[in-house]
């Protein structure tokens, strides 16, 4: 590799660089909010089914095909014995929901047996808009007696989870063979495409299901224990499952497959905890086996309401799906997870993905009570079940595995997402009507995970700890098996209030107004302190916090706990609020006089932005520069997230921000640089188009990593801490993106020394080297890295060898690359990933990516699975406008002028326009960004101009 440095410098700095998170992309992509389509009837629950009949008991009878009948491979036959009741008076229609190919025959029987006579005219219809099938009857059924609705019908599998339902997937075994599985994901509201049913979490029933399959597909597995086998004819096999808890149809699952085992197991539990997977993943589950165990132990204690007793029939295994259209699904008695973070290797396994997996398992176990156990009565109260999920993900992790410091990390995974995520006009509540699937589906986003946790943990810091857990125990044990909502949520946490008198230090606060307030309005609040350092007097004024600065706040009032401390009585580690304001201003003194820096929402635990007077901001960006440890690290993460809103926002100007973030130069620890990385991001993206300009500007952000580079080094060190480990893995990947001289030469080392002599590349740092080998390289590393990602046994290290892959520069490299994702080698639900690595890996890669768009976009709306609820080529196709220059979007809109059918036009023509509006604030601003980082340059960022300048002279040499 010849001119490896001077390549890094010229073309490096102008790469872009993503912060990481693996559940999704909203570091690296913004959250795209689709068009939905419209209800067509008046009514506004037009998707809702009526309650006048509902189902107690279903018995599912599925007969599954592969490749065994040539006229219908990979579809099943089906039936389902449904025991109903009628709950109100003259009921002559039964309404419930069937997503399938063909409905058969359907009989409705009384308890006695006898046939009930079905309308002469119009027995049954179907409503395919909204999946209703509707039986009429033509005498009412008489209310609270059960019946037995039976019905017969045929589906096929989907290919790939994208489209969820049953549907089938691959993998190759030890002996290199490939084989298909069958296995299901139905929540939200896909239930119905595998039976029919009353597919919404409030009908929650019994469900025994009962499935024949070729006998050859040994490895079965369902929520229940196995009752029996049956040998049929044609050398098939059938085999029942003991009913199920009462619980909804999404939770319902199985799993059939030829070699799918158990491959690793904890039997002192019961039911004993169990790992399945593919057979050539045994023995490499043992770190997840681990905290599954330790997860399964905490919540047994917390809620009091210990696993093995919610239901004798339920199993506690976690699956190890190769493909899976999420992180997790919550199935109750078995969970499936992508492979992705249930195979974990330290040897093999970046740490965010080490660490974002102890979560993802502590999260969906937590759902076995919050989610199954009791249920969110319809898809508004998602946040319940999700931000319950969430918080437990960290709150409940760090206490059986401390040194991954969780809590730490809860602030750039969850609040500073929601903070970004929450501050537009069309945000929503957490407590959201939402009736279409297209809107339901919407509503599992950051609303319900990341503010929903965050109000969550905001809450029980009102509270306190202990009265949090105890109205946990309240809430579970007073809705056990039921669908619930956000009141009677509110009266749990109310009644173990006023049992503790925990909220004896705030009179005159009603607990029910801040409630209300933060889960039924939208946004949050900035809290504006100014100080009379004379007195000590600091005043509080509070306003809905909006990012454009156009737009005017509105009259919402939140109530906000005040926490804070000053330089003479420093305290960041006391997380209960001293006041509840629930004003629009308030005055409160601090103890001391004179001046000295005051800082609010200790460790960032509270879901509000600050800003203070000028003259406290110097005092803290000083406290910053010359004595930073002063300062807890959540709350220098926190005032650099802050500072970038409130710079975007336009209520502090770009030098002045630039001028509090002097201080990142002398800052190595990974929760401020989470956000700062975020925010030079933020401003990168908007001088993309102006590349000698923005170069200038990658300077000066390489000169602010020096040292934290410098400091952390390019090997992880012996006993350093997963913290450690993880900040080095992103400011590494972001430094070689920008092009620093030292990480791009170690990466290329590492990177050669692998290729060439086969010495394996540390884990930790597998990022940076990857994406670094094939942006400096030839077609020789381009292949070395494909043909590794082809042995490969760790779906972890083949997602990081893809955006590797994705840096290639030559068009010709990156097309093939591309092509890839239009075979099954990409699984489906790695090829958005996949397409948005090319985008990342470098600055002129649109170009290429787009001509890959032009010519292969219908193969690309068919093997992406365009209709799926992601939605991938809406959001492939709106993330490609992000990296466009003029000329191209002038080129981008006239290709979509000729694509007049494209059901993506409307989502692509607004990321054209938000292209434009992003290139018009950086060329508005770019010249105020750079004379702000000149004027706070160090003799560093110097010397890296001057070094620019040389490379630049060199190459025209």
């Amino acid at each position: 590799m010849s001119n490896i440095l001077l390549v890094a410098l010229s073309l490096g700095l102008v790469a872009l660089a993503v912060g990481d998170h693996p559940l999704s992309w909203y570091r690296e992509f913004q959250e795209i909010e689709f068009e939905d389509v419209p209800a067509t009837r008046n009514d506004e629950r037009a998707y809702r089914l009526p309650t006048t009949v509902v189902p107690l008991d279903y018995d599912i009878y599925l007969d599954l095909f592969f490749d065994e009948r040539p006229d219908r491979p990979f579809s099943y036959d089906g039936s389902v014995d449904i025991v109903i009741q009628a709950k109100v008076e003259s009921v002559k229609q039964i309404v419930l929901h069937a997503n399938v190919e063909k409905v058969g025959e359907v009989k409705l029987k009384n308890l006695a047996g006898a046939e009930v006579i079905l309308d002469s005219e119009k027995s049954t219809e179907r409503e395919t808009l909204y999946h209703f099938l509707k039986i009429n009857v033509q005498e009412p059924l008489t209310p609270n007696v059960n019946y037995t609705l039976h019905i017969d019908y045929t589906n096929k599998m989907n290919e790939g989870p994208m489209k969820r339902g049953i549907w089938r997937g691959w993998y190759i075994d030890e002996n290199n063979v490939e084989r298909v599985y069958a296995t299901t994901h139905f929540q939200p509201y896909n239930a119905r495409q595998a039976f029919p049913c009353w597919d919404e979490p409030l009908f929650k029933a019994v469900f025994k299901m009962h499935i024949s399959r070729p006998s050859g597909y040994t490895g079965i597995f369902s929520n229940t224990v196995p009752t029996g086998n049956s040998l049929l004819l044609n050398n098939r096999t059938s085999t029942d499952f003991a009913a199920t808890p009462v619980m909804s149809s999404y939770l319902v699952t199985f799993l059939v497959s030829e070699t799918f085992k158990v491959i690793a197991q904890d039997t002192s539990f019961k039911p004993p905890i169990r790992i399945i997977g593919r057979s050539n993943t045994y023995g490499l589950a043992d770190h997840v086996l681990e905290l599954a165990v330790k997860m399964t132990e905490f919540f047994d204690n917390y809620f009091g309401i210990p696993y093995a007793k919610l239901h004798p029939n339920l199993l506690n295994d976690h699956v190890s799906s190769p493909d899976w259209a999420s992180a997790g699904t919550e199935n109750w008695g078995m969970v499936s997870y992508r492979e992705l973070y249930m195979i974990i290797n330290k040897n093999e396994t970046i740490m965010s993905v080490e660490h974002y997996a102890a979560t993802l398992v502590s999260h969906e176990l937590a759902h076995k009570w919050f989610g199954n156990l009791i249920t969110c009565y319809w898809w508004s109260n998602t946040w319940i079940n999700e931000g319950y999920a969430s918080y437990f993900g960290y709150i409940a992790t760090n206490a059986m595995f401390p040194q991954y410091e969780f809590p730490d990390h809860f602030n750039s995974r969850y609040l500073q997402t929601s903070l970004a995520f929450d501050s537009s006009p069309s945000t929503v509540p957490l407590n959201h009507e939402v009736n279409t699937p297209l809107q339901v589906t919407g509503h599992f986003g950051t609303i319900s995970y990341s503010k929903a946790a965050s109000f969550l943990r905001m809450t029980a810091n009102i509270m306190s700890l202990e009265t949090f857990k105890e109205s946990c125990q309240y809430f579970l044990m007073a809705n056990l098996y039921k669908p619930t909502d956000q009141f009677d949520l509110l009266k749990a946490m109310n009644d173990a209030i006023v049992d503790d008198n925990s909220l004896e230090n705030y009179p005159g606060f009603n607990f029910s107004d801040y409630y209300r307030i933060w889960v039924n309005e939208p946004g949050y609040p900035l809290l504006t302190v100014k100080i009379n350092y004379d007195t000590g007097d600091m005043t509080l004024e509070q306003e809905r916090f909006f990012l454009n600065p156009a737009l005017e706040t509105t009259d919402q009032v939140y109530p906000i706990p005040i926490t804070y401390t000053t330089r003479r009585i420093s305290n960041f580690t006391y997380l209960r609020p001293s006041h509840m304001m629930t004003t629009r201003s308030t005055v409160i003194s601090k103890p001391t006089v004179g001046e000295e820096w005051v800082i609010f929402n200790i460790q960032q635990q509270a879901h509000y932005r600050v800003s203070y007077d000028q003259r406290n901001w110097e005092l803290i960006s000083d406290a910053l520069l010359n004595r930073p440890d002063s300062i807890h690290y959540l709350n220098r993460a926190q005032i650099v997230d802050d500072v970038f809103a409130l710079m975007r926002s336009e209520r502090i100007t770009i030098q002045f921000a630039l001028h509090i973030l002097r201080f990142l130069a002398k800052e190595t620890n990974n929760h401020v640089w989470e956000p700062a990385i975020s925010g030079f991001n933020w401003m990168r993206a908007r001088i993309r188009h102006i590349p000698e300009k923005q170069a200038e500007f990658d300077a000066y952000v390489l000169a602010q990593m020096e040292h934290a580079i410098t400091t952390l080094g390019f090997e992880p060190k012996e006993g350093e801490s997963p913290t450690v480990t993880t900040a080095r893995q992103s400011i590494l990947h972001f430094a070689c993106l920008l092009g620093h001289e030292k990480c791009v030469q170690e990466s290329w080392d590492r990177f050669y020394d692998w290729r060439v002599n086969q010495k394996p590349v540390n884990s930790r740092v597998r990022r940076n080297v990857y994406v670094t080998g094939i942006r400096e390289g030839d077609v020789e590393d381009f292949n070395f890295l494909l043909s590794k990602f082809r042995e490969s046994n760790y779906a972890n290290d083949q997602l990081e060898m893809l955006r590797g892959l994705g840096a290639a520069k030559d068009p010709e490299l990156l097309t093939s690359y591309l092509k890839l994702t239009l075979t099954k080698e990409v699984r489906s639900h790695d090829k958005l990933n996949t397409f948005n690595y090319a985008l990342l890996g470098n600055q002129d890669n649109y170009k290429t990516v787009m001509q890959f768009v032009k010519d292969n976009i219908e193969e690309i709306r068919i093997k992406y699975i365009e209709d799926s609820p992601a939605r991938p080529v809406h959001s492939a196709l709106s993330n490609l406008a992000g990296y466009m220059d003029e000329p191209a979007l002038v080129d981008y809109e006239a290709w979509l002028e000729s694509q007049q059918n494209l059901p993506q036009l409307a989502t692509a023509k607004n990321a054209i326009a938000s292209a434009r509006t992003n290139m018009a604030w950086g060329t508005a601003n770019v010249d105020k960004i750079l004379e702000a980082t000149r004027s706070s340059a160090t003799k560093t960022v110097t010397s890296l101009f001057m070094l620019i300048a040389m490379t630049v002279l060199l190459r025209v040499i």
